[in-house]
């Protein structure tokens, strides 16, 4: 019984010593400069009746847009960039579960704030063929003139009251889905002014983080050992009170 535990014990270590050689496991996913089958476009109002005025285009590897958000105070305005992880409805989400930070390298004009917004499926409420309903992760990003890098954790992220409002959603349904991200959008801040021009020019956006898989393998090969010497325990034990 001692040389079995001896020899686990001998195994645990080694695991230990392994996983702390190990280097860390990085996760980045890149939101701009495009990854094959994401599609990015700029969108306005126009087709609601709206007169928000857009220019969005991309030379030399930087996304450039710039917004002026209709001047009639009556009628709501918007504008904004929109990432489409799925532009087929196939899907083909992407993964972000070790995401623990957005960063931003942009270069801003005539705005302090943006509003950054990740939606996520949710299949407690997500119907793919109604953009909507996917859970909408926001937060808003301060900005200063010219160009800056920003990294914005991924838990500062949160589901605003109204989209449970809007999509009747219970609020007890409150996990974020961060793992299922369809899109990715950034659009005008709260108090961007109505007619002023803002403009943003974006060389690069990475969603980052660290894997913890190499700690789940560990927490695996630990429990296999515990069941191990807990089985031969109970082995051991059978064989004595049989004699």
């Amino acid at each position: 019984m001692k040389k079995t535990y001896a020899i686990l014990a001998s195994i645990a270590a080694l695991v230990l010593i392994v996983y702390n050689l190990l280097p860390d496991s990085h996760f980045s996913e890149t939101v701009f400069p495009l990854e094959e089958g994401v599609s990015v476009f700029g969108y306005d109002d126009l087709a609601d009746g709206g007169a928000s005025v857009v220019h969005t285009d991309i030379a030399d590897s930087v996304l450039s847009f710039d917004c002026s958000l209709s001047p009639d105070s009556v009628k709501s305005a918007w504008c904004g960039i929109l990432w489409n992880a799925d532009p087929d409805s196939a899907g083909n989400f992407r993964n972000w579960t070790f995401v623990d930070s957005i960063i931003f390298d942009i270069e801003a004009h005539g705005t302090k704030e943006v509003l950054i917004k990740v939606w996520a499926y949710d299949p407690d409420v997500t119907d793919i063929s109604k953009p909507k309903t996917f859970r909408l992760l926001m937060k808003e990003l301060p900005l200063k003139e010219g160009r800056q890098r920003i990294a914005v954790p991924m838990e500062q992220f949160y589901t605003p009251e109204f989209w449970f409002e809007e999509g009747n959603v219970d609020k007890s349904l409150n996990r974020r889905h961060q793992e299922t991200i369809a899109r990715f959008e950034i659009a005008p801040g709260w108090n961007q002014p109505r007619e002023k021009k803002f403009s943003l020019k974006i060389y690069s956006i990475s969603a980052t983080g660290v894997s913890n898989i190499y700690f789940g393998i560990v927490l695996g090969i630990f429990l296999l050992l515990t069941i191990i010497a807990v089985g031969r325990s109970h082995q051991l034990k059978n064989d004595a009170e049989k004699k």
